[in-house]
């Protein structure tokens, strides 16, 4: 994986013509909505805006991108008729990218939009980021970009001081979850060596009760309480998760754990980010020691 320093990003060209508005929908979790940021700071290169129709409370932290104009909530009853075929507020695009499979989605952006580009949200290749792939779907358009994304800015207050490792030991799904007993003994190797960690409990994390932690536990932060943390860490260790894509954008040094699914598509954008997949995708087979041996090949961030 990438682990250089993030150089200065492109900007948009300042020679273009007042920016278009791009609407771009991806229902989906938290790191569904932060593998589109490749796709819209590509379209910000070709001149454009977006607005996200996404569930807030995931998207609502990528208006720290300054090329986000808005986010318009998915899951709010303003907008239940968007997936009937009918989109329910007066409004313009220029562009739309439907990032579903889904017909009624297509028709509900159709009356809002001059130019609508739909493509499934899977993937169409197993040799390339999923992220990538998105942002190729808008090339027509002329959005085209390769390079390390800026980071992701957050204005929030960590909960915790800066400077933790901090770790996250669950994910949207138990069958992508390193063992817990595991994360435990991590914990302890990595206070036996001195560091500092911090613990994010949400609400798919296995039950800790009767676990003897010993440090300090995030429990069920807001999306950009969350943001914050991550970007004050010194290192995060954690599942394939929208917690693990949220510290890559937020250029925190992360190593993500892969089992079932494979990190050649789905591994988290950014430049300082390392994974560790089992070779035959059994979680239970990725030892501590190698963990704590991937973790040595992040370099510390540069803020």
């Amino acid at each position: 994986m990438n682990t250089t320093s993030n150089p200065p990003p492109q900007t948009p060209d300042p020679a273009r013509e007042i920016p278009r508005r791009a609407l771009v929908v991806r229902i989906g979790a938290l790191g569904d909505a932060l593998l589109t940021r490749r796709l819209t700071y590509s379209l910000s290169l070709a001149g454009f805006r977006s607005t996200l129709f996404a569930p807030a409370r995931h998207a609502s932290v990528l208006l720290g991108d300054e090329w986000i104009e808005r986010v318009l909530d998915s899951e709010s009853p303003r907008f239940a008729r968007v997936f009937g075929g009918e989109w329910p507020e007066a409004g313009r695009f220029d562009l739309a990218v439907v990032l579903s499979s889904s017909a009624d989605l297509a028709q509900a952006v159709r009356s809002v939009a001059s130019e609508i580009i739909q493509f499934p949200p899977g993937p169409s290749r197993n040799d390339q980021p999923i992220s990538r792939q998105w942002a190729e779907g808008v090339t027509s358009v002329g959005a085209t970009f390769v390079g390390p994304l800026p980071r992701l800015e957050t204005s929030a207050t960590s909960p915790i001081p800066p400077g933790a490792t901090v770790i996250h030991p669950g994910s949207g799904s138990p069958t992508k979850n390193w063992p817990m007993e595991r994360f435990v003994e991590l914990r302890r190797d990595l206070g036996a060596r001195g560091r500092r960690v911090a613990w994010i409990r949400g609400p798919a994390e296995p039950a800790l009760d009767g676990v003897d932690l010993r440090v300090e536990v995030i429990d069920r932060p807001t999306v950009h309480a969350l943001a914050a943390t991550l970007a004050g860490a010194s290192l995060f260790i954690g599942n394939d998760s929208g917690v693990s894509h949220l510290a890559a954008a937020v250029g925190a040094p992360t190593l993500a754990i892969f089992g079932p699914t494979d990190p050649a598509v789905w591994a988290p954008d950014g430049t300082g980010v390392e994974t560790l997949r089992s070779s035959d995708g059994d979680l239970a087979g990725i030892t501590v020691q190698s963990v704590i041996a991937a973790t040595t090949r992040l370099r510390p961030a540069t803020r």
